[in-house]
């Protein structure tokens, strides 16, 4: 009961701030309805206007609702309360062969039963009294929200929420749908109708129970529950365990049951992030939004001041410094919070809603996330540096991936000139990826070999996603490598698939500034031959060196420092013995982190200007 205990707390929390969102359209007995017809009544309970709402973003209203209507559906729903489809307020349907009577006369006899009780509404009484003349459809065509020529626009109608206001005469019109004695006066009426009581599980209080929790909670999964069981519809088919019945499982009050999911609601609303076909959540009971700690550093980053925000983090102990002020930051923020936790959700069924995966963390355990979140930017920090074009300069950038930017790359494949992944298999991977953030557990090894396996085949992307697949890539395995895992190149290291990855990337850089020099745009040969020279360095790195020549007399005196340092690698190849170098097959991802941390040096404005002995030698982004 956790989750659940937390959902309530967090509500309790929200209601007593006064949140302005949940205050509108997440209170107890409430639920959210998509209603574009409006129908304006005057204060005697005459017709008086009519129009339709097409804009989407302004259709949404929240309604009240009982426990059965929230959680409606089969073949005969029970209607809400008070606003509803036009097929529960039509009482003209027969007139235009439309059979609605039962759920017309259903929805009036609620109604009816609301307006004869101590709490009965004087607004509610208005719309009754014009509902009882059985008007409606023909009002509404008179002013054209429905064309009765058209089947297929009636009957998309006929399925759309109406709500109503009262056209004021000596005062100002007033929105029903926004009037707060109304579900003050519904919520005092509904409690007067609740009969079984007993025990809830979460609250530890008695109550009444609540036998039909709401759906709705995830928009995109309208009719999946998070709480329910049917077992009078599966007795004698289904086998149900030790369990009788519900009740022997799990008991919920009524109003915990309204507040979990309101609460629920309003914070996927709120802050919610959809992560393939899942839905995650990642919130404190003091409303802390979380989810930041599962993006890029980057994101760590943004609370910082305006002059701080501009900053590069350019240097391992400048990322490291900016790390450590976020991190507290991030500490004292959470110290707001009784509890925090990260939740998934996903629609198993069109009619379940599974928690894929749950973590609270309480104050004692604050330092324990926090440190966690902390290793993982540590530990997975790569250069995502950029070119500026204005200062023809490369401007490097220290961060970590977000597990979002690791899942894509890692299950996806590039169409269209993004990268794309089946949802369900990219919703899986981030879940087995939060652990490794919050929680500090180890990174899968699968993911892992996904992200290099892709490496190897430069073609199979545009220029800019193989680069952003590389940097990832060496970002997650370069704590499996940690001789050769740094950003900066290794140039004191004899390992022999590190220097291979070098001595690749030198002979693209060749080819690549004296394709750019002519005006040629083309895959260099280390790209066409990138997966094979992986698999046999020493047969390909012949063939390379022969296809470059050509390229190194067009640039002449302009390729000296590259085939100086070409030639340090191969001096640091031949230290090891002649069997291991000529016999090396299958390069590991020691060979990523050479290629990559070689092609970073050569952005290195200042590397390059050293190296060069000048200006002109600087590095070429097209």
């Amino acid at each position: 009961m956790g989750m659940m205990d937390l959902l309530y707390r967090t509500y309790e929390y929200a209601y007593e701030a006064e949140d302005a969102q949940l205050m509108e359209n997440y209170l107890m007995s409430q639920t959210t309805a998509t209603a574009p017809i409006l129908l304006w009544l005057n204060e005697r309970g005459e017709f008086a206007d009519a129009g339709y709402i097409p804009d989407k973003e302004k259709q949404k209203i929240s309604i009240p609702c009982t426990e059965k209507s929230a959680g409606r559906s089969g073949k005969n729903p029970v209607p809400h309360p008070l606003f509803d489809k036009l097929l529960y307020l039509a009482g003209d349907g027969k007139e235009y062969g439309i059979d609605n009577e039962k759920a017309h006369s259903t929805y009036m006899e609620n109604m009816e039963a609301w307006c004869r009780s101590e709490w009965g509404n004087g607004y509610v009484k208005i719309i009754f009294s014009y509902l009882n003349k059985n008007t409606l459809l023909q009002d509404l065509e008179g002013k054209g929200v429905l064309d009765f020529s058209q089947p297929k626009d009636l009957e998309k109608r006929l399925n759309e929420c109406v709500r109503i206001g009262i056209r004021g005469e000596m005062q100002s019109d007033v929105e029903l749908w926004k009037e707060k004695s109304i579900r003050e006066d519904f919520g005092h009426y509904l409690n007067s109708q609740q009969e079984e009581t007993g025990l809830c599980y979460i609250s530890g209080e008695k109550g009444a129970l609540s036998k039909n929790h709401p759906k709705a909670i995830w928009n995109l999964n309208a009719n999946a529950k998070l709480i329910s069981a049917n077992e009078k519809d599966n007795r004698g088919f289904v086998f149900s365990g030790r369990f009788e019945t519900s009740d022997q499982a799990v008991q919920v009050s009524y109003e915990t049951s309204q507040k979990v999911h309101n609460a629920l609601k309003w914070l996927i609303q709120k802050q919610g992030k959809i992560i393939g076909d899942k839905m995650l959540v990642a919130w404190g009971t003091g409303g802390s939004d979380l989810k930041g700690v599962l993006n890029d550093t980057d994101d760590f980053f943004s609370e910082e001041d305006e002059g701080d925000k501009n900053r590069i983090a350019d240097t391992q102990r400048e990322f490291s410094q900016r790390l450590e002020a976020a991190v507290l930051r991030q500490e004292q923020d959470l110290r707001h919070n009784e509890k925090i936790g990260f939740l998934v959700l996903e629609a198993a069924t069109p009619g379940r809603l599974s928690v894929s995966y749950y973590q609270e963390f309480a104050p004692v355990q604050y330092s324990q996330l926090i440190g966690n979140v902390r290793r993982w930017h540590e530990t997975h920090g790569w250069d995502y540096g950029r070119f500026d074009a204005d200062k023809k300069v490369w401007i490097r950038n220290i961060k970590s991936p977000s597990i979002f930017s690791v899942a894509r790359f890692a299950e996806g494949v590039e169409r269209g000139g993004k990268i794309d992944a089946d949802k369900k298999v990219e919703g899986n991977t981030i879940v087995r990826l939060i652990p490794c953030v919050v929680e500090g557990k180890a990174l899968p090894g699968d993911i892992v070999r996904k992200l290099l396996l892709k490496a190897y085949y430069p073609l199979h992307y545009s220029e800019a996603n193989w680069s952003r697949l590389l940097k990832i890539t060496c970002s997650m395995i370069r704590t499996n490598f940690k001789e050769v895992g740094t950003m900066d190149v290794n140039r004191d290291s004899i390992d022999i698939p590190y220097n291979y990855g070098r001595w690749l990337a030198c002979a693209h850089e060749i080819e690549r500034r004296a394709l750019w020099n002519a005006g040629e745009k083309r895959e260099t040969s280390a790209m066409r031959l990138f997966t094979k020279y992986a698999e046999h360095p020493a047969k390909y790195m012949s063939i390379i060196q022969h296809k470059i020549q050509i390229y190194e007399m067009r640039l002449g005196d302009r390729a000296f420092w590259l085939q100086r340092e070409r030639d340090k690698i191969s001096a640091k190849l031949n230290e090891n013995s002649l069997e291991e170098v000529v016999g090396a097959r299958h390069l590991d991802g020691r060979m990523i982190l050479g290629f990559q941390s070689q092609m970073e040096a050569f952005r290195n404005k200042e590397n390059n200007k050293k190296d060069a002995g000048g200006e002109e030698n600087e590095y070429i982004d097209e």
